[in-house]
């Protein structure tokens, strides 16, 4: 087996040995097979809404004598899965809020699962706001390099069983567009070689942002001011 590239790394540190694992949108599947291949998931389950990258999965793993262990589902999101059937789901690659979707399609199966690895592509902030808002604990926001982007990645925990019929929680918490959920404070103390260069990253989207505005026919001061306000977030998080 091949080294896994620093996301998939990240992504496979995240698994406690003896867990076992659900990777939605496996693709070429090179994260089970890794956590298999290296003793620390006992099973994993590769599952793809398309037939064509479960087959790539298969070949990858045929290689190797798995028998049972491994199992390839092909279908959308978590309805290819038993509630509880695994211990972690693994979501990575995919769109913040197509994410969020995932999980929110059926609340009771969502929370039957010990722990989530996400890996949005974009959107991270209302992905977060969505998963606090939910009930969801988040136990960890990192990054991590992968090729000329820098990747970020959540880690989770469903709310109980006792829990999993409430209400949303938006009482006071920050709105979705805030900052701090674009930007984390925990992501700087647990990616410091990243960090500033990820938040110099953030300012110079808000800057372009902050352009566009004032070049529009109908300038709005609240827009100006909420785009400074997350600047000046990021600003200081980029300083430590």
């Amino acid at each position: 087996m091949n080294r896994l590239t620093d996301r998939l790394q990240l992504i496979a540190d995240q698994i406690d040995s003896g867990e076992t694992m659900a990777d939605i949108g496996t693709d070429h599947g090179f994260l089970p097979i890794y956590l298999k291949e290296n003793d620390i998931s006992p099973a994993v389950i590769m599952c793809d809404i398309s037939e064509p990258s479960l087959a790539k999965a298969k070949a990858a793993a045929g290689a190797y004598q798995f028998g049972g262990e491994v199992d390839f589902r092909a279908g959308d999101g978590l309805k290819v899965l038993k509630s509880g059937e695994v211990d972690d789901i693994v979501i990575a690659g995919m769109g913040g809020m197509l994410i969020k979707d995932i999980l929110d399609a059926d609340r009771d199966k969502t929370c039957s699962f010990k722990k989530y690895i996400l890996q949005p592509r974009n959107n991270a902030g209302l992905l977060r706001y969505w998963l606090i808002s939910s009930g969801f604990t988040i136990l960890s926001n990192r990054l991590v390099r992968e090729g000329k982007f820098i990747c970020e990645l959540i880690t989770a925990v469903p709310p109980k069983a006792s829990q999993k019929g409430s209400r949303t929680l938006t009482e006071g918490l920050p709105p979705p567009g805030s900052a701090c959920w674009d930007f984390p404070e925990d992501m700087r103390e647990s990616s410091p070689e990243l960090a500033e260069e990820y938040a110099l990253v953030k300012l110079g989207i808000e800057e372009k942002i902050r352009k566009g505005i004032l070049k529009s026919c109908n300038i709005c001061e609240a827009d100006i001011a909420a785009v400074e306000k997350r600047m000046e977030y990021f600003r200081k998080m980029a300083d430590g």
